[in-house]
């Protein structure tokens, strides 16, 4: 009979990051990543200084002209006027320039060339003064050489790499970025693109975690799938921190008989938790192999996206010198009645839209394995441990994974669903760029009670009133849709 390894109630959120980053500080000294030599203008976009970096020429590294027109000294001008015009001697008086030419020694402005008035070749004539050093960009204006470029622990941005280069700076030391081993397991996995039988999942976790490290500024290193045997993971994990600043093994974190990740920990290194008291991601594993931070993440999708969101970003914050950013955070009625086990913070995927001035939030699919609600959610709730659920047209606070103006742009679909809908939606996105459609499928009469409170911009319904035997339109008038919001449309089968 096969061992269950049956981990203990879950550890607060909190909790648990506590006694991760506690742990490591014991066995590590120093989390941030050391620094590697990169030249500006071959991959430093994105990545984080290591330390200041000074100019080491001046920009402008001279005196340059500022203007096209000519070059003067301003003691000669004053007193010049358009009644009183005054003359300057070109060659000794007055120089033709061009914007960026060096200043001509011993003169120190520039007049533009809309502000002169040629009289003969020898000669020209200006109706106003210049003052010193108009129109010249002197050394230094920009940048002055040995002056802080960019401090420690600054993200590289564009404009960055220029002013670099102008400074004369031609390599940066920049934080090596975190190689993140990320080791799939189980018997029934097998690899994209074959065909599965029963049983067979494709395995594409491991890319999933791997964009997001890669987001987040690390370098993931894909692993071969492991079987559900403990010598090969035992092994699988051995290598992995040889050559990894962290170990991730995707599934077999749980209680079942085949789940070994955490005695695996245990007899290579220091188990800090096993269980989080979160949902979903309750069986995520916390832990240290050969001083390098290890994750036991568990194997659905949705809650491996969320475990590593809670502990490994921060996790490669930190080893970047960076805080991570808080995402933009909107007030929203819930649209749908939301029940929650007490005990557990609980993070809900919602799609969101704007209707009637104010934003609305419904509820996804909540089962762990269910990749499309990543996919098509706008942002997420979250429902403390404290609480037993949220009720209907509660205002929430949604965290946003998409840009505020495109929630705002969503035409709210709430419903029934129909393919119709699919449709829509790429029509919207693709014809009117910036749109989209925020569709949740509730049902037809969750449709027609979301477009009664002014949830929605439109619903989809196909309900039968067994009395007339009409579609639809007797529901309509039961619930007076249209008296509530006229601006809105019901569309049924076949019909709008």
């Amino acid at each position: 009979m096969k061992k269950r390894n049956v981990y203990l109630k879950g550890v607060p959120l909190q909790e648990a990051r506590d006694k991760f980053f506690e742990g490591l500080a014991v066995f590590r000294e120093e989390l941030r990543m050391e620094g590697e030599p990169i030249p500006v203008d071959v991959g430093a976009l994105s990545r984080i200084t290591a330390e200041p970096v000074f100019a080491k020429l001046s920009q402008p590294a001279y005196h340059s002209c500022a203007m096209d027109g000519i070059a003067t000294r301003s003691h000669l001008t004053f007193g010049a006027s358009e009644t009183n015009p005054r003359r300057l001697r070109l060659g000794e008086e007055a120089v033709y320039v061009d914007t960026g030419d060096p200043l001509p020694r011993g003169f120190d402005s520039v007049i533009m060339v809309e502000d002169l008035i040629e009289t003969t070749p020898l000669e020209v004539a200006i109706i106003s003064p210049a003052r010193p050093w108009q129109h010249v960009r002197t050394v230094g204006e920009d940048i002055v050489a040995t002056e802080l470029v960019l401090p420690e622990n600054h993200k590289i941005r564009a404009f960055d790499l220029g002013a670099l280069l102008a400074a004369g700076v031609t390599q940066v030391m920049v934080r090596r970025k975190p190689k993140v081993a990320i080791i799939p397991t189980g018997d029934e996995l097998i690899l994209p693109g074959t065909t599965p039988e029963v049983g067979d999942i494709t395995e594409f976790n491991s890319r999933l975690i791997g964009g997001l490290v890669q987001e987040w500024g690390g370098e993931p290193i894909f692993w071969d799938i492991v079987p559900d045997e403990p010598q090969a993971l035992t092994e699988a994990v051995v290598k992995a921190s040889l050559s990894a600043d962290i170990i991730v093994v995707n599934a077999g974190s749980s209680a079942g008989s085949e789940d070994y990740t955490s005695d695996i920990v245990k007899s290579l290194g220091e188990l800090f938790v096993h269980g989080v008291a979160i949902k979903p991601g309750k069986p995520t594993i916390l832990g240290i192999v050969d001083n390098k931070p290890f994750f036991g993440i568990p194997g659905y999708p949705v809650s491996a996206a969320l475990s590593c969101e809670l502990f490994l970003l921060p996790l490669l914050a930190k080893m970047l010198g960076q805080k991570v950013k808080e995402r933009t955070t909107i007030n929203a009625t819930l649209a749908r009645r939301i029940v929650s086990v007490p005990g557990m913070d609980e993070f809900i995927r919602v799609k969101v839209g704007k209707v009637g001035g104010r934003y609305v939030a419904s509820p996804l699919a909540r089962g762990a394995g269910a990749i499309m609600s990543l996919v098509r959610a706008d942002g997420y709730i979250e429902i403390p441990g404290s609480s037993q659920g949220i009720q209907e047209s509660s205002e929430v606070a949604v965290h946003l994974l998409r840009d505020a103006e495109e929630i705002d742009n969503a035409v709210v679909a709430i419903g029934s669903h129909d393919l119709a809908l699919d449709l829509l939606g790429s029509l919207l996105s693709g014809k009117y760029p910036g749109m989209s459609l925020s569709s949740t499928h509730v049902g037809s009469m969750g449709g027609i009670m979301a477009m009664r409170r002014g949830e929605a911009h439109i619903a989809g319904v196909h309900l039968l009133d067994e009395e007339t035997g009409e579609y639809n339109v007797p529901y309509v008038k039961r619930y007076s849709i249209l008296k509530t919001m006229p601006l809105s449309i019901l569309y049924t089968e076949n019909k709008v």
